[in-house]
């Protein structure tokens, strides 16, 4: 598994939660989970990635989160409310290693250490979602750089503000 977060998992943790973890072809566009409902699985893309947007009230959708092979998707539903706050969609195809998000929770409320490295990783990507509202607030985006090789998002924004 080609997962930079799950290889940081203790090997104990990983042993406990080998049986649940299955990879799986994901094609793009596909929509994983709708905000405001519940989330059934946590997602660690290998080699896909993944979106987070919100949809607005005009009903433009803003993205403010990408996450690849160094994350996972849905880890705080599993943790706590197991209710989407965003909208997940497949932003590159690829394989995902997919968890049952029961089987996560299990194990992460027995390891101290792997609790402590999903609330990072959660951290990381709510920090990420408030950079992307700050850029789309305060700037008129020109146009997105992502790149499959390396997952930083680069934007380029011109001098207007909207």
């Amino acid at each position: 598994m080609n997962n930079q977060l799950l290889s940081l998992f203790p090997p104990s943790d990983m042993k406990l939660l080998g049986p649940h973890l299955k990879a799986a072809q994901f094609d793009q566009h596909r929509v994983l989970f709708e905000a405001d409902q519940r989330i059934r699985h946590v997602y660690f893309p290998t080699s896909a990635v993944v979106s987070l947007v919100i949809t607005l009230s005009t009903g433009e959708m803003v993205e403010a989160a990408m996450i690849g092979k160094d994350g996972v998707v849905g880890a705080s539903a599993a943790l706590d409310g197991k209710i989407a706050v965003s909208r997940g969609i497949i932003q590159l195809s690829g394989e995902i290693v997919v968890c049952d998000i029961e089987a996560l929770k299990s194990v992460a409320m027995q390891s101290p250490k792997l609790l402590a490295l999903l609330m990072r990783h959660e951290q990381t990507v709510y920090a990420q979602a408030q950079q992307s509202a700050a850029c789309f607030a305060t700037h008129q985006i020109v146009t997105t750089c992502r790149s499959r090789r390396n997952i930083s998002v680069r934007c380029w924004v011109s001098d207007e503000r909207v």
